[in-house]
């Protein structure tokens, strides 16, 4: 069970393959949106490319592995920038929800590539202008000499589970219709393990004990690294957090409610919840 394709409201057919013939491509983004050729694909040539305003130059994405290589880039556009007819644009949560081996990654490394470059234009300590680094990803401020790196914030994302079945949740503020599982963000001086349980216990006031690490997954919206486990149901009663949780509820593993696609490390954690409890029977 999960989210069919189909519910992902991507409008477009998504060409992945560049051209083996060593030209420059460019992801080009309007807020969070990608902007799509005529061809279908989310890499435009210079000749697309210049038919935009560029408010800043292309940043550095690296190189393909075809041969000849091919440069990839990214730039963001300003908002109000209208598009020819050759252009459509879609969500990039679609796109990286899509199952391509290195789609997603590239564009979710795009995305937050842009928002660092875009939010530390000017030091924060002393309020002045900062340079970009030549050969590395920072930023430095001349008068403080501090550098400005990406930002990666790290996750927790948790499945708990209490024999055949599981706990998922509703966010408040989520305009979703599908129960998920529960995240949060790692707090200064925490162990990801430490941070399983207070997020659980701050929801829904569950504990949780035997806390097993899955997996992971970048996720661009902010900046964050999704840091996955299954988690065992220990003590309490379900008591949400209503600021940040609309429902929680215990679900049986051959009755659960929508979910997402396992594309992403949510989906990932109950399919390996449903795999598990399959394998015991």
């Amino acid at each position: 069970m999960g989210i069919e394709k189909e519910q992902l409201d991507n409008p477009v057919r998504i060409s992945l393959q560049l051209e083996a013939s060593g030209e420059d491509r460019f992801i080009v983004f309007i807020k969070d949106q990608v902007i799509i050729g005529s061809d279908h694909t989310p890499f435009l040539n210079h000749q697309q490319l210049k038919q935009f305003k560029l408010p800043t130059e292309p940043l550095f994405l690296g190189h393909t592995k075809e041969s000849p290589s091919s440069d990839l880039f990214c730039v963001r556009l300003d908002n109000a920038t209208p598009l020819g007819p050759e252009f459509t644009s879609t969500q990039l949560r679609n796109l990286i929800l899509l199952e391509h081996r290195t789609l997603p990654n590239l564009l979710s490394r795009a995305k937050q590539l842009l928002d660092w470059r875009e939010n530390h234009r000017f030091c924060g300590k002393c309020g002045g202008a900062t340079q970009q680094v030549t050969r590395e990803y920072s930023f430095k401020c001349d008068p403080c000499s501090l550098y400005f790196y990406p930002r990666i914030s790290p996750c927790i994302i948790v499945l708990v589970v209490d024999g055949d079945r599981c706990l998922l949740a509703k966010g408040a503020y989520r305009k979703v219709n599908f129960y998920s599982t529960l995240a949060g963000f790692m707090e200064v001086g925490e162990t990801p393990e430490q941070a399983v349980k207070r997020e659980v216990w701050e929801e829904t006031g569950i504990k949780v004990k035997n806390i097993e690490y899955i997996g992971s997954q970048s996720w661009p919206f902010p900046s964050q690294l999704m840091i996955g486990f299954i988690a065992e149901y220990r003590s309490g009663e379900i008591n949400i957090n209503p600021e940040e949780i609309e429902d929680a509820q215990w679900f049986h593993f051959d009755e659960l409610p929508p979910f997402p696609p396992v594309t992403s490390i949510a989906g990932r954690l109950i399919e390996e919840g449903l795999r598990r409890h399959r394998s015991d029977y």
